[in-house]
């Protein structure tokens, strides 16, 4: 369990870091470590637990976001379930929103 928090921490991180555009050497930078320590953490090799509150300030997030990683324990099927699970329950009106916005993705 430990190892997989690890794994979906870093990857959380990584997306993080990568939807701002920084590199990993920026980011290490940013928090006074090595780029290859910051590549452990990435990988899930390593767990933050100094530097969590560093990371969250260099990204500029909440801390909060760093464990926003649940989009990453599903897979592509259990994905699609969760969402038309959540899409029975709509309204009518929500329900088009939703689907417009759908269309314009594709």
């Amino acid at each position: 369990m430990e190892n997989n928090i690890r794994k979906l921490l870093g990857r959380r991180i990584k997306e993080i870091r990568q939807s701002k555009n920084i590199t990993q050497q920026q980011l290490a930078e940013l928090i006074d470590i090595d780029q290859r320590s910051l590549s452990a953490i990435e990988c899930g090799t390593n767990f933050p637990t100094k530097n969590l509150i560093k990371i969250a300030n260099a990204l500029n997030i909440e801390l909060k976001e760093l464990f926003d990683y649940q989009h990453f324990e599903f897979d592509d099927n259990e994905k699609i379930q969760q969402i038309y699970s959540i899409i029975k329950k709509m309204n009518s009106h929500d329900l088009n929103i939703i689907y417009r916005l759908v269309k314009m993705m594709v």
